[in-house]
């Protein structure tokens, strides 16, 4: 097909992808194939993309842009493919490929170092695949011999008077486990975890596939009562297990969910809530719809992504910078904002940050926001406004090695001299990864500022041997600012930063009184709302 060979052309432009490209194709094939049946299904069930997603990175296709652009390749041409009404299936493939999207960014979090791969991957899907179908159709789970997740279902499914909880265990880092110990090994491993299950009494006890299990118990009186026993489970499974004349021991986190209405859904809400607890680090969580809620919230942002960096979606706010000593407007720090379709208020920086750097989608969007305001500040100075024009650099920017190279052509086009940009990196960034590159950057005459400082490394040494010539104070500083210990930080970090000849910014001032407390401690600069918010033009040009 040729969407299949466009999407793994596209998959190998944006990232590596390991082993023949005839094997990668056909995996792609299968993920396709799934897509398409999955919108045909009656009834329709967008779940089936949270697993697609994780199969892409299963498939080692997981380079942070493999999301954004399959998301927005699918978007674009798979609809057409499929027979039907066209705004259903078209509103089917968007729903899925926002979970695609959930499956690939949960995986890429929560996936741990794997073994080497020992079968094609193309086989590992179909067997999957054939698999599941085959546990579906049978009453048992042909490995354990428990009830599978179809009659789970349906006793989730089934009316009831009562309060009920279920528990979603789920056996942690399970696919390493199964690669190094073969698969005769993992089923009796499966087989032996499901014995000590069974002991507990009180539960209806499925296996539900490979590593989850679920224990779902009647006339529950509220949430402790499934945690308690999902902490029976979790005893149940502390020994070690003997196996191939060795002693493995298994660690086990649970999803939980409890309440008055079971249902279907909550096989789902099980999962996000597993899901919770393994991103928590914690040995369970319980499911909470207002944390389901803000995650769907995330999500559909995530897949609109791609689309909103490419469409124009993203403006440039600005918020002054102002010096202390007499209020004069020094320079303005250039901000992103999501400004999306139906005028509702545009989005900060918080909401979208995160996803874009996971997506590698931050690296157009700075670059964006890194032209817009060299063409905004070349325009006012050209009006006669001398000003420090300040754009944040994440770590992903700060890692490209053709990052110098690409600034100065952007400060060439725009027309701005190099010291009008004063470029900002977070400490972390600036020591992991960044020193050549700051250097580079420095000699271009590019004026460096070190970001909220104090929330990173916080090592006022490192400031002796990095090329910056501006430390940004973080708005945590701000919180404390009048009470003795917090002014005597303060004095001491402003003096020692001047010792190494270098200026002060602080952030979020929002009072009066911190105003003037940092001036007369001898700070340089200062924004936040006490002086003015983002605008998109603060000035006329």
């Amino acid at each position: 097909m040729d969407l299949t060979r466009e999407w793994l052309r596209d998959v190998t432009r944006v990232g590596f992808v390991p082993g023949l490209r005839a094997r990668a194709r056909a995996a792609l094939q299968e993920l396709l194939d799934e897509l398409i049946a999955a919108v045909r299904a009656e009834p329709f069930d967008p779940a089936a993309g949270d697993r697609i997603g994780a199969e892409l990175v299963d498939l080692r296709m997981s380079a942070p842009p493999v999301i954004g652009m399959t998301v927005r390749l699918l978007t674009e041409r798979l609809p057409p493919l499929i027979e039907g009404d066209p705004a259903v299936v078209r509103g089917r493939v968007l729903e899925l490929l926002e979970h695609v999207t959930t499956g690939f960014v949960t995986a890429q979090r929560d996936a741990a170092v794997r073994a080497a791969e020992q079968m094609n991957r193309s086989e590992k899907i179909h067997w999957r695949r054939v698999q599941t179908d085959l546990q579906r159709r049978l009453i048992e789970d042909p490995i354990t011999g428990l009830p599978n997740q179809q009659q789970l279902r349906q006793l989730l499914a089934a009316p009831t008077g009562a309060r009920r909880g279920l528990c979603l265990l789920g056996i942690d880092r399970y696919p390493e486990l199964a690669d190094s110990l073969g698969q005769d090994n993992a089923d009796q491993l499966l087989t032996a975890v499901a014995a000590r299950l069974r002991q507990l009494t009180g539960v209806f006890l499925a296996h539900l596939g490979d590593d989850q299990f679920g224990l779902l118990a009647d006339d529950t009186a509220g949430p402790d009562d499934i945690v308690k026993i999902a902490d029976q489970a979790r005893r149940a499974l502390h020994a070690p297990f003997p196996l191939g004349g060795h002693s493995l021991r298994l660690e086990v986190t649970a999803g939980l969910v409890e309440g008055p209405k079971p249902g279907e859904h909550w096989l789902r809400d099980a999962r996000l809530a597993l899901g919770w607890a393994r991103q928590d680090r914690h040995e369970h969580a319980v499911y909470e719809p207002s944390r389901a809620e803000a995650d769907r919230r995330r999500h559909r942002l995530a897949a609109a992504l791609p689309s909103a960096v490419d469409s124009g979606e993203f403006v440039a706010y600005y918020q002054p910078l102002y010096r202390l000593t007499d209020r004069e407007v020094i320079g303005v720090e250039a901000l992103a904002r999501w400004q999306q379709p139906g005028g509702s208020p545009p989005l900060g920086p918080p909401d979208f940050i995160t996803l874009a750097e996971r997506t590698g989608l931050i690296r157009p969007l700075g670059r964006f926001v890194l032209e817009r305001a060299c063409r905004q500040g070349a325009a006012w100075l050209r009006a006669g406004r001398d000003l420090t024009i300040s754009v944040n650099l994440s770590p992903l920017q700060l890692s490209e090695p053709t990052l110098p190279a690409d600034v100065a052509d952007i400060l060439h086009r725009a027309g701005l001299p190099a010291g009008n940009l004063q470029l900002e990196i977070t400490e972390s960034a600036a020591l992991d990864q960044g020193y050549a590159t700051l250097h580079q950057l420095a000699e271009l005459g590019v004026r460096l500022a070190l970001d909220d400082f104090g929330t990173g490394y916080s090592s006022l040494a490192t400031l002796s041997w990095l090329p910056v010539s501006n430390v940004k104070l973080a708005a945590e500083f701000m919180a404390d600012a009048g009470a003795p210990a917090a002014t005597e930080m303060l004095r001491h970090t402003i003096a020692l930063c001047h010792a190494l000849d270098l200026t002060v910014t602080a952030e979020g001032i929002e009072t009066a009184d911190q105003e003037a407390l940092l001036r007369d401690l001898g700070c340089d600069y200062g924004q936040g709302y006490h002086f003015a918010r983002p605008a998109p033009c603060p000035f006329s040009s």
